[in-house]
């Protein structure tokens, strides 16, 4: 499921640079040479599905989408995040967002935030699976310093371009199903 995530994002990279009332078409060319660069990453991704060594070209994969994502991050974004889960905090200085089903070309999406610093990823989301938080470092993969997911459903709440989210957080680096409180809140661009 996480390595279809990124196809997400680069909807979420071309819905960041429109406007609220409908998707505008970007004018700055740096931007349209990122998303065209993210898009073409993400035509490689049937590639990487029909490797033989599938794990080494899905890391590959991620890399490239995060070095894209938080390309586009650096020049188009803007707000910030704070995510608290037991007694650690984390928090990002720019964010990625986008509303509704036009802007992330996804059905049954109502909201995605992503932002990317210092190897990690944050990412919310409400679509047809639910409500989705979760935290985890893109830099190593086999031994992630962290790795965290959100459960339960129905917890992240939207007021504009205001986020907040309280739910329980499950470990995905240590070998227990426990869970951990925690909150998350952003504001968006």
């Amino acid at each position: 499921m996480r390595l279809f995530a990124p196809v997400g994002v680069v909807a979420l990279l071309v819905a960041s640079c429109g406007s609220d009332s409908e998707p505008a078409a970007v004018e700055d060319t740096s931007v349209d040479e990122v998303v065209e660069e993210a898009t073409d990453v993400v035509d490689d991704a049937v590639d990487v599905a029909e490797s033989s060594d599938v794990l080494e070209d899905a890391e590959e994969f991620a890399e490239n989408q995060a070095d894209a994502l938080e390309e586009v991050q650096e020049q188009v974004g803007g707000g910030s995040a704070r995510f608290v889960v037991g007694d650690n905090e984390w928090t990002f200085d720019s964010v990625l967002c986008a509303f509704g089903e036009e802007q992330i070309g996804q059905e049954g999406a109502e909201f995605v935030l992503s932002s990317i610093q210092d190897g990690l990823q944050m990412y919310a989301s409400i679509d047809r699976f639910g409500h989705s938080v979760s935290l985890d470092d893109i830099e190593d993969f086999e031994n992630p310093s962290v790795s965290l997911s959100s459960v339960g459903d129905g917890f992240i709440n939207v007021d504009g371009k205001s986020v907040s989210a309280e739910a329980e957080f499950v470990d995905g680096t240590g070998d227990g199903i426990a869970t951990t409180p925690g909150t998350f809140e952003a504001t968006c661009p």
